[in-house]
């Protein structure tokens, strides 16, 4: 390959992984034809040459609320295009011109108590689910997601004490807002548009009766810590060679 070439190839690289990524707040977000469900579903990442996607494999049951951490960012070229590319009719109604320096905005949400997630994850009423993550190594959770809302619900948003992850309804996801410690609005997530999303993936180990457990959920670029593995079935066969 001449010199001519293998610069070709590197900007042709590049525009590919930008098709396929976006930054916000300095952290890559994958993009997707089709939209994740929402925060908090699990299924497999698929990359392809021009985008990235996301086929949900199962939605836990979340009884208890989770807490999310949220964020408010300007859109810029990028983020609105993958946004328009998610939501074709510009279902928010939302204008963005590059020129004029207010530009709108949109959240990043992301969930922030892993604590209660695995609890929840390790539930009777989730067997169903552990067994398949025990099974499927490259399963993974939305961690965190972008999406665009009006500007209205972005005010209401941080005008609330907390915000927290919940099923209302059967393995249906939504915000809950709460304000002097009680919950007064609910936000669907078929009423926002997600054009981002970031993943982590779980970690097993050896819990105190020697058998494999969830033990962590790590963000997609960090690794397990130590002594619990991403591979199920190596976290039990660490712990068989070791009664050996």
């Amino acid at each position: 390959m001449n010199y001519k070439n293998y610069i070709l190839a590197v900007i042709s690289l590049i525009c590919l992984a930008g098709c396929r990524s976006i930054s916000v707040n300095k952290t890559a977000m994958h993009t997707a034809t089709t939209t994740p469900i929402a925060l908090g579903v699990i299924g497999i990442h698929e990359n392809h040459i021009l985008n990235t996607d996301f086929q949900v494999t199962t939605i836990p049951t979340y009884k208890k609320a989770i807490r999310t951490g949220i964020t408010t960012t300007n859109f810029d070229k990028a983020t609105y295009k993958a946004y328009l590319a998610a939501s074709q009719h510009n279902a928010q109604q939302i204008t963005y011109v590059d020129s004029l320096d207010n530009k709108p905005q949109f959240l990043k949400i992301e969930l922030i108590d892993w604590v209660t997630t695995i609890a929840e994850l390790e539930e009777a009423y989730n067997q169903q689910t552990i067994e398949y993550l025990k099974r499927q190594e490259d399963a993974e959770i939305i961690s965190s997601v972008s999406m665009a809302v009006s500007q209205d619900m972005i005010n209401e948003m941080h005008t609330a004490e907390a915000v927290f992850l919940i099923n209302k309804n059967y393995k249906q996801y939504e915000l809950s807002l709460v304000k002097n410690g009680k919950p007064y609005k609910t936000i669907d997530f078929s009423d926002v548009t997600i054009f981002g999303y970031r993943l982590s993936y779980f970690c097993w180990g050896e819990n105190d009766k020697r058998r494999v457990t969830l033990f962590d959920i790590v963000d997609e670029n960090d690794n397990c810590p130590k002594n619990t593995y991403k591979n199920a079935e190596k976290a039990k066969d660490k712990i068989d060679y070791f009664k050996l």
